[in-house]
């Protein structure tokens, strides 16, 4: 027991280096994952376990995603979180390639601050409302835009993971949500925003004005 602080001075902190990522990677590709704090000393890295786990799971893994969250991501996450709240990791699991902390920094960083924008706390029934009718309605038009054969924008992808995610855990999801919409929608031309622009900043124009009514 003496020598854990010894071994714990050892440890390396800060970034990772392009060694130590290879070293991981190969002793796990030759071993598997397992017990971490026993990798770690297995494969030679003077690193805590979780940081082990930390680093392959959100960055060397091979199945991460990289880049924006599509629409159709973003919408999972808006509805999962509308259920489960800040559990982040069990929304995770429905986001294949994404990990719990991505999915975490995406919430604080886009949706809460842009709560904090319309002056709308997060736990709020304006905010859910807000979400429900506004932000993800806009989600969806912009879903089935892309998946028309007259295209849309090609940054936001394939949707029919989601489609039948939905179709299995919510039913009529998104048809409910159109639905929702057409009767709260308050452009007066009646125009719908499909493509380009910020969906969020197109559903802040309706919010703003539900609430100078």
């Amino acid at each position: 027991m003496a020598a854990e602080p010894e071994e714990e001075a050892e440890l390396r902190r800060g970034p990772w280096t392009v060694d130590e990522d290879l070293t991981l990677i190969n002793y796990i590709a030759d071993h598997g994952e397992g017990r971490w704090n026993a990798l770690a000393r297995a494969a030679g890295l003077r690193r805590t376990g979780k940081s082990c786990r930390l680093r392959w799971l959100n960055y060397l893994r091979p199945d991460v995603k990289r880049g924006n969250f599509t629409a159709d991501e973003q919408l999972l996450i808006l509805d999962l979180h509308s259920r489960w709240g800040n559990r982040w990791s069990k929304i995770a699991q429905h986001l294949p390639g994404r990990t719990d902390n991505e999915i975490k920094n995406y919430w604080r960083t886009r949706v809460q601050k842009h709560a904090k924008q319309l002056n709308c706390d997060v736990g709020s029934a304006t905010f859910k409302d807000a979400m429900r009718y506004l932000w993800m309605p806009r989600l969806v038009e912009r879903i089935h835009a892309t998946a028309a054969p007259t295209g849309g924008d090609p940054t936001i992808g394939d949707t029919s993971a989601v489609t039948t995610s939905r179709s299995a855990s919510s039913g009529s999801f998104t048809s409910e949500l159109c639905g929702e919409e057409k009767n709260l929608h308050v452009h007066g031309s009646g125009e719908k925003t499909t493509s380009g622009g910020d969906w969020m900043q197109d559903a802040d124009q309706e919010f703003w004005a539900m609430h100078m009514q």
